[in-house]
């Protein structure tokens, strides 16, 4: 299974997943990026080792969850029909093509898309077709049902206070991403790294480049996970695994031996850079949250510096700005807040 979700803001619609995906066959890797250990779950295992996102058109992409095989085989059908193509006929054409569907091998489907100025959000599963959406959000997969009501709590908090579009998206994947820190998500098939998208105005948006710094108050055991997507290809860095990873769809990047020739130079001059627009920082004891919004490239970071190593790697440093942000203690105010602080700052 998976975790995903998609909903409306503004005139815009993004998608969120993560990378967790179940197989029969033992895992490649013994951990996600994010530290993880990939587990066996219900006699299968659990391994970070697909993107859920999708771009089908210049303004439109899928999230899905479920059989992965059939899923497949639905995206490629969506992305070949969408093109001028009323959506309640896109869907009735996808089912009576492919359809019927094995109830052993269930997938939903989350659509986002903008035509012109309309902005869509469609969900569709092969047990109950199109779902009529009541709401601005849906979410699809397996996550608990305690975090399946806390990301619309805090996605309902950002949009009440206005967050710009642009960083709606990096400020709920920070939360989502913090779930797997702190708690063992891999037991509801749920992990590895959370990424998004945005659709508007007729064209797609991937987050931007984003490092997440995982920290411990006493800062002894720090860890940093850069993200970036190249040509709808995930690129993960783990110092945690002390290796990259590259994770997509096959409707996204059919020869992959190709891809990596091409992008394997900007990579790794990438991950060696600072030039990432989100810098996320999580507490691993304390849920606290800190995102960083760097606009200006050109010159250092008032807050955060990489530092190389005789060894070829690199450590982190933190102003004395930062550093009191980062350690201040979560205060639970017993007044129904977030069980988790949020810090936004700019650089």
């Amino acid at each position: 299974m998976t975790y995903c979700a998609g909903w409306k803001y503004a005139d815009s619609v993004f998608l969120l997943g993560d990378a967790a995906a179940t197989k029969r066959s033992p895992p490649n890797t013994p951990r996600s990026s994010f530290g993880e250990l990939h587990a066996q779950v219900r006699d299968e295992h659990v391994e970070e080792s697909l993107l859920k996102l999708v771009p089908i058109a210049s303004g439109a992409a899928v999230a899905f969850a479920g059989d992965v095989q059939l899923a497949s085989e639905l995206i490629a059908f969506l992305k070949n029909n969408y093109e001028d193509t009323p959506l309640d006929m896109l869907f009735s054409s996808l089912t009576a093509s492919l359809g019927p569907f094995d109830s052993k091998r269930p997938v939903e489907v989350i659509l986002a898309c903008s035509r012109g100025a309309e902005a869509n959000l469609v969900h569709w599963d092969t047990v109950r077709g199109l779902r009529v959406q009541t709401s601005d959000y849906c979410q699809i997969g397996s996550l608990t049902s305690y975090h399946s009501a806390l990301t619309p709590q805090v996605l309902s908090i950002l949009a009440a206070g206005k967050v710009p579009p642009e960083r709606l998206l990096p400020m709920l994947a920070a939360v989502v991403q913090s779930y797997g820190v702190h708690d063992n998500l891999i037991d509801m098939n749920v992990g590895g790294v959370i990424f998004g998208l945005r659709v508007h105005a007729g064209g797609l948006t991937w987050q931007d480049d984003t490092n997440y710094v995982l920290y411990d108050p006493s800062f002894a055991n720090t860890a940093y996970v850069s993200v970036f997507v190249r040509d709808d290809v995930l690129v993960v860095g783990s110092s945690l695994t002390d290796d990259v990873r590259v994770l997509a769809h096959s409707v996204s990047m059919p020869c992959s031996q190709f891809w990596l020739d091409s992008w394997k130079t900007y990579i790794n001059t990438h991950l060696n850079s600072d030039q990432y627009r989100y810098w996320v920082f999580l507490n691993t004891l304390g849920k606290v949250i800190t995102v960083l919004r760097r606009d200006a490239f050109e010159r250092e970071s008032r807050y955060v510096r990489l530092n190389a190593t005789k060894d070829g790697k690199f450590t982190i440093g933190m102003s004395p700005e930062l550093l009191p942000i980062l350690v201040r203690p979560l205060v639970d105010r017993l007044d129904g807040s977030l069980p988790f602080r949020l810090n936004f700052l700019n650089d």
